[in-house]
Parts: C-alpha cells; structure tokens; sequence
C-alpha cells in the first residue's frame, strides 16, 4: 500500500539519506533520494538530512542542491520541509561550527555552540567500539 505523499530526500553528501529513505519507505510513502529540480518539484513533500559540521553541509548545499527551485518550492507552493540534524541547523541566517558560515536565512538567527556553564557539553559525536567477542548474531 502506498500513501499519496511523495517525499524527496535530498542527497547533497552531508547526510543519512538512505537511512531516512528507509523510515519513509516503511511508513509506506512513496521516497526518491534527488537533487533533481523535476523530483523536488513533484515532490509533496521535502527532507534535508545532515551529518556534519554547518559549513561543510553549506557548501555541498549551494554546490548540489538546486536552492532557487528548493526555496519555491517551499515558501510559494507551501510544501511541508523537514530539516534534520544539520539539515535544520542550516536554515539560519549564520553558524559558528569551526568558524562564522553564512547559512539559507530562512530562519532568522544564529546556530553557536551551547553554553553549558559547570555542565559538561553533551557528546554528539561518534564513539568507537572494542569488540570483546564476535557473536554469530
């Protein structure tokens, strides 16, 4: 069974996109991983994933994403976007993740590092594992 929805994942280098393919894929939605003009377009719906640092992901933005069609597609034919990660983080007017990067300005404000004051800041980063035995699992 499939759902009316057509979601367009898009696929710029920064992201978890076959991941977020895979949990659109078992609500039962329609899902295609573009940067096309035509699938945004024909797309009723829109997610921007993310893995990384702001100014990486904005740069791999402005590089592979077609931004005029993305941004008309949104604010003028109204159709529901989903950031995540980073892919929200970079609807801002700027961030500061290694430095000061320029963002999409769709949201106004700054993305900075959070001030934690006496508390430790909460890892958001990869870990590494050991393995202690292999299982057969």
């Amino acid at each position: 069974m499939s759902n009316a929805a057509k979601v367009c994942i898009l696929n710029y280098g920064s992201g978890n996109v076959k991941s977020v393919y895979n949990m659109v894929s078992y609500l039962q939605y329609d899902a295609v991983i573009s940067n096309s003009a035509y699938d945004i377009k024909r797309s009723t719906h829109i997610i921007l994933p993310g893995v990384g640092s702001f100014g990486a992901a904005m740069e791999k933005i402005k590089t592979f994403v077609p931004l005029n069609v993305l941004e008309r597609e949104v604010f003028n034919h109204q159709k529901p976007f989903l950031g995540i990660c980073v892919g929200i983080q970079v609807l801002s007017e700027k961030g500061f993740e290694h430095g000061e990067y320029s963002g999409l300005g769709w949201l106004k404000g700054s993305v900075t590092r959070l001030q934690t004051k006496f508390l430790p800041l909460p890892h958001i980063g990869w870990n590494e594992i050991n393995i202690k035995r292999v299982s057969n699992f």
